[in-house]
This record gives C-alpha cells, structure tokens and sequence, in this order.
C-alpha cells in the first residue's frame, strides 16, 4: 500500500480521559520500530493472552505481518499516544478476513499494560468494528484463554456473542458485528 492510499483510510484524533491525544490509524511499514517497542512493554503475561504462546519468532512474524498488512483482507489499526515527546503506539488491534468466509474476520487485540483497564481496548476495538462493517466484515472470530474476561468485555460492546466454544483453556467466541451490542 502507497502513501496515497494510506492517507484515504479511516482515521480518527480523540482526547482520551487523561488528556492525552489519541490518533486510530492503520499501522504501516513505518511503524515498524514503534511494533517492535510495543512488544518490549508487553509483560510475560499480557504477551501470552495476546499470542497463546511466547518466543522471539512468533513476535518477528507478527510484527512483519502488522506492518505488510493490505487493509483490505487484514485490516491493521493501532492506537498512537502523543505527546510532546512525540508518538508511541499503546495497543493494536487486527481484523484479519478469514479465507472463504468474506463476511468473516479474525480479531484480536492488545495493549501495553500502563494503558491496560482504562477503555482504550474498548475504544480501537469499537473504531476497527466500524471499519471492518464498511468493507463488509459481520462476524469477528476471537481465540483467547478462556479466563482472558477482557477480550470478552470488550467484544460484547460491539455486538451479540453468537457462538462459544472452550477446548483446552481456549475460547473461541464469533460476534455479531450487526447486532446490538450487549448492554453492561
């Protein structure tokens, strides 16, 4: 994807509750260095609720796929904390279409722990729904430790839990994107 048509892509500037200037923007190539410093502010245990597992390839193959992302199929966004120090990326979600099912996507999201628990999950996750129901995207899929409660709260904010499964200490939950979302 070009410069051109990055800058054609949804974007969103928010003051968060902090007073913090918040940008939603896609993560591209120039984000590299910023994926790379993210993962170091992921303790041990927020690293393995994002990626079920831990280890130097599967974080190298994550950040190639974030930044390579075509935001078409895998729609990539992060969530940029300003300041006058400049920028850092403070969480990341994905909605990764899922092969054959083009009304279906894959999503999964992280923050660094400081800004865990104050609403800027909720807060991407919600802008990325947005964006992943204007390029037809319905029903996001989402693998999680099955006591991972955060993903969940965040995800029935957006819409109704149609399907639960739990194999193993794994939950897989579809949501629908269209429907109303869950109150509470």
């Amino acid at each position: 994807m070009n410069a051109d048509e990055a800058s054609r892509l949804p974007t969103e500037s928010i003051r968060f509750l902090d007073g913090s200037l918040i940008v939603l923007r896609p993560i591209g190539i120039s984000d590299g260095r910023r994926l790379s410093n993210f993962l170091t502010q992921l303790s041990p245990e927020s690293e393995f609720r994002r990626f079920l597992s831990a280890g130097r390839a599967v974080r190298a193959k994550w950040v190639a796929g974030l930044i390579n992302a075509d935001q078409v199929g895998s729609l990539v966004y992060g969530a940029f904390a300003n300041d006058r120090f400049g920028s850092s990326l403070v969480a990341v979600a994905e909605s990764v279409r899922l092969g054959g099912e083009p009304g279906r996507a894959e999503f999964a999201i992280a923050a660094i722990d400081p800004w865990q628990n104050m609403g800027i999950g909720s807060l991407l996750a919600g802008f990325l729904a947005r964006v992943a129901k204007d390029r037809g995207i319905r029903y996001w899929e989402s693998y999680a430790l099955a006591e991972n409660r955060q993903v969940a709260r965040v995800l029935a904010r957006l819409g109704e839990r149609v399907q639960l499964t739990i194999d193993s200490g794994i939950s897989t939950a579809v949501y629908d994107l269209e429907s109303d979302p869950i109150p509470g």
